[in-house]
């Protein structure tokens, strides 16, 4: 039988041939948050990296954002010890995001926008062509719920994207690993699992992504199937039968 790792590094290594996610001779820079996700994405790319008949390299990036418990040095302690190619940087972005904070809401967007934008600049002092993310199926599903139900729109995060502005190209290896799986696997690499504090994680009420989580939550008791199924939602588009004027104006005879 298949085991955690096994299995997990299976569903990376199809992500990447179905969507072209790697090519030969590309250099990567690895997020890494120290969440269980972006172990499990530093780790399966190191695997598939030893027996992948294509060459590439990677770089782990870590930020330190300045929030209380980020504990960077675990997560630098951690990358040294498994012999990683890395960088901490170590940053005020909290601080400022809570500068230029016009509401609770958008601290999060302010927050990821400083980090991404950190991330494409060292991509480009460093020489990659790619960047790795760490988004997994969840957060894929949960990203399209939220734009549904609160944006008024059907998106989701693409497995691979270019920013045109930086000549880097994202990709999302674990979009066909579920968050559970992410979990058990951070667990048995015994990775050092770090959890920032920030004013949006500390309040008591649930933010919208949270609040998606716990209906899917509730769904799954009952069709435990729902995530395969609203993912697969995401790869079987049936636009002629939305609302989208521009689609409909250019396929449909009147």
């Amino acid at each position: 039988m298949e085991d955690n790792k096994d299995h997990v590094t299976r569903l990376v290594g199809k992500a990447i041939g179905d969507f072209n996610l790697i090519r030969n001779g590309d250099r990567i820079l690895v997020a890494v948050s120290g969440g269980k996700d972006s172990y499990t994405l530093l780790d399966t790319l190191e695997r598939l990296r030893h027996k992948a008949p294509i060459e590439f390299s990677m770089v782990a990036v870590h930020i330190d954002t300045g929030a209380p418990g980020m504990k960077s040095d675990l997560v630098e302690s951690y990358l040294s010890q498994h012999g990683y190619d890395y960088r901490i940087e170590r940053t005020q972005i909290l601080r400022i995001a809570l500068a230029h904070n016009k509401g609770e809401k958008l601290l999060c967007s302010i927050c990821s926008r400083l980090r991404r934008g950190l991330l494409y600049n060292k991509a480009a002092k460093l020489g990659c062509n790619k960047l790795a993310l760490g988004h997994n199926m969840d957060d894929l599903i949960e990203t399209l719920l939220m734009n549904i139900f609160f944006n008024g729109r059907i998106k989701a995060m693409p497995a691979v994207s270019v920013s045109d502005k930086y000549k880097v190209t994202v990709i999302r290896p674990l979009i066909y690993v579920k968050a559970g799986a992410a979990r058990d696997y951070a667990s048995n690499l015994q990775a050092p699992l770090i959890d920032p504090q920030c004013p949006v994680s500390m309040k008591p009420e649930l933010t919208n992504r949270q609040k998606i989580r716990k209906i899917i939550t509730e769904l799954e008791k009952g069709h435990p199937l729902i995530k395969d199924s609203i993912f697969a939602s995401l790869k079987h588009i049936k636009a002629d039968y939305l609302l989208d004027k521009v689609f409909l104006e250019e396929n449909v005879e009147r």
